[in-house]
């Protein structure tokens, strides 16, 4: 038997313990008393003595792992079962909340009032809201020798704007409205954006204004230099076409702008290309935080005409001897001509010479570039004849006739009280693609409206 004092084992029936010599016999504890003494005391000699146990569940047993000697023999241990978890609610449930995807529809709802169509006597083309302030980006191309243009937003709205950044290396620009200053401006992607992500194209393309088309970002990191330098330019199947220039592309699950549109590339597919938003952001900030002058602008392009949006604007032309005798010779004459002073921001007959010589000079210069973005400013938009000089333009460009103009003489103009009717004798010939040329002479009359702005537009015109 063991010695309950000093645990040495002696003979059965012996009576005194024979290493300590204490009796052998001894009251029996509790029962409960046995479980906590036993393990309090294997937890004291663990630590003095660095002996290991674990426990065995399949058998519920504390084994010891480095003695020797036999223990004596030990109840056994009652091992409790866990209890249940309590189930817990959804409210107490912390999840991260993930913003779902815009429709495009939604998209392009919410991006259309901060986008714009930029005029200037050149042509149009388009911008979009970057900054509070009426800070507009467009491309430097857009306004490119022009300090002063004019800025028509989704609801046909023109105010004035005026250029305070440009850069002759890069195809970018920035304008200031001040007329959109509160307008909250579009939000930026500030990283490039990968290969088949889904796009919105918003712009003015051939003067279509507040137009939208949906595609992909089909290529990443093309370089050409055409003018300007673009460098890591997205490629894009979204349809885009002259006067989408300085347009947004929109990620279309964030509504985010990630590039502007910049070139078009026409060969057997229809594709263009968009300067990624990110690589232009230190330029745009730099330039709304300090504004270049009047004068630095000028050192890049050279100023010339302002486009304001009362159309009073300043003009260069000057005509020569042959066309102002002209006009001399038919005042002296008192031929008729019809000028109503009364017509306060209406119809002028200087005005409208002014106006038409314009634009006969840049229907000549479309003519030769096949692009009839710089007509979209003088045309109604909307108007039969509008698509019919854009038609017209394309078929020209397509099928290699070449047009040589050798005069326009404007031989009357008749004013009235919400219209007015200018007539010009024309001369010029034409060749085809074979080499063939045929001179032609004509007539026409123009009717020139004016619009909610006080803007002139050419509706309609005649052969007579």
């Amino acid at each position: 038997m063991f010695c309950p004092h000093c645990g040495t084992q002696n003979d059965e029936g012996s009576k005194f313990c024979s290493n300590c010599g204490k009796p052998l016999k001894s009251k029996k504890p509790n029962s409960w008393m046995l479980p906590v003494a036993l393990s309090s005391m294997i937890v004291l000699l663990g630590s003095i003595a660095g002996i290991g146990y674990v426990v065995d569940w399949n058998y519920g047993k504390l084994l010891h792992l480095s003695d020797d000697a036999s223990p004596p023999p030990i109840k056994e241990v009652i091992v409790e079962k866990e209890k249940p978890l309590k189930p817990i609610s959804s409210q107490q449930i912390k999840t991260k909340t993930v913003k779902p995807d815009k429709e495009k529809t939604e998209v392009i709802k919410e991006s259309l009032p901060r986008v714009f169509t930029i005029f200037t006597r050149d042509g149009l083309g388009s911008g979009f809201l970057y900054k509070k302030g009426g800070l507009i980006v467009t491309n430097a191309h857009v306004v490119a020798g022009f300090t002063d243009v004019v800025v028509r937003n989704s609801d046909g709205k023109d105010v004035a704007g005026k250029v305070i950044g440009i850069s002759d290396r890069y195809d970018v620009a920035l304008i200031r409205a001040e007329a959109f200053s509160t307008l909250d401006p579009l939000a930026m992607e500030s990283e490039e954006t990968p290969i088949g992500t889904e796009v919105i194209a918003l712009g003015s393309p051939q003067g279509f204004e507040n137009s939208a088309s949906v595609g992909y970002l089909t290529g990443l990191n093309r370089d050409m230099e055409l003018g300007f330098l673009y460098e890591k330019i997205y490629q894009i199947d979204a349809q885009i076409d002259q006067g989408s220039s300085g347009g947004p592309l929109l990620d279309a699950k964030t509504g985010k702008v990630i590039g502007i549109n910049s070139l078009l590339y026409k060969e057997n597919n229809l594709f263009g290309f968009s300067i990624p938003m990110h690589s232009v952001i230190s330029f745009v900030d730099r330039w709304a935080a300090s504004p270049m002058s009047e004068t630095t602008i000028a050192s890049l392009f050279g100023v010339y005409d302002t486009y304001t949006a009362s159309h009073d604007y300043e003009t260069d032309i000057t005509y020569d001897d042959e066309y102002t005798d002209f006009y001399e010779y038919e005042e002296s004459e008192d031929d008729g001509y019809e000028e109503d002073s009364s017509y306060e921001g209406g119809f002028y007959e200087e005005n409208l010479i002014d106006f038409m010589t314009s634009f006969r000079e840049e229907y000549e210069m479309s003519i030769q570039a096949g692009d009839s973005t710089f007509l979209m400013s003088y045309l109604l938009p909307g108007a039969p004849t509008t698509r019919e000089f854009q038609t017209f333009i394309q078929e020209v460009a397509s099928d290699g006739r070449i047009y040589q103009f050798y005069s326009t003489d404007i031989t009357d103009i008749a004013i009235q009280a919400d219209l007015a009717f200018v007539t010009l004798d024309l001369s010029y010939s034409v060749s085809d693609s074979a080499g063939e040329e045929n001179y032609i002479e004509k007539t026409k009359t123009y009717t020139i409206i004016l619009d909610a702005e006080g803007y002139y537009q050419i509706s309609n015109v005649v052969d007579n």
